[in-house]
């Protein structure tokens, strides 16, 4: 029985070493999913004004006066005129990358764009016009964009921009 028992914990000995000899070779990086950056320069020449989109995902929905603004996560916001809610009618799409919350007042819409804030006029919707961008105002989140169940992301280089997605 004795014998059994020191077989059994030199086996085990044994095998742990083979283990952490698999960890030490193991190269991270190279079995990671690669950060897509959108560089700092193309995301503050945003936001673009574009012709409207279908809504592929609601976000958080803002009502003002007879317009809604839908906030499509990490893309951009849907302007809709509601003044005849049975015939809601798209009017135009908002690109505004890393955008995840909006809030309007006095007929300027607040929106983030990763860590910038955007301040936009829209009193006239069918002219909407950007009206200042503070930078640097929020946190920076690597992972915003999502990373789906598997993926193993790098790390990112803040320097390079922002994590707009990851290679799969």
């Amino acid at each position: 029985m004795k014998w059994t028992i020191a077989i059994l914990l030199g086996a085990g000995l044994m095998f742990q070493g083979c283990i952490f000899k698999i960890d030490d070779d193991y190269d991270y990086d190279k079995w990671c999913n690669e950060p897509v950056y959108l560089s700092y320069k193309d995301l503050r020449q945003k936001p673009r004004i574009l012709s409207p989109q279908s809504v592929k995902k609601a976000g958080k929905i803002y009502i003002y006066k007879d317009t809604l603004f839908i906030n499509e996560p990490n893309v951009g916001v849907h302007v809709i005129d509601n003044s005849d809610p049975s015939h809601p009618k798209n009017l135009a799409f908002i690109d505004l990358p890393g955008n995840i919350d909006i809030a309007v007042k006095d007929g300027y819409l607040y929106a983030d764009s990763f860590t910038d804030l955007v301040v936009l006029d829209v009193r006239d919707t069918k002219h909407i016009v950007k009206v200042h961008r503070q930078e640097e105002v929020f946190a920076y989140d690597p992972y915003q964009v999502g990373v789906k169940e598997g993926m193993y992301p790098c790390s990112a280089d803040r320097k390079k921009g922002v994590v707009i997605g990851y290679k799969e």
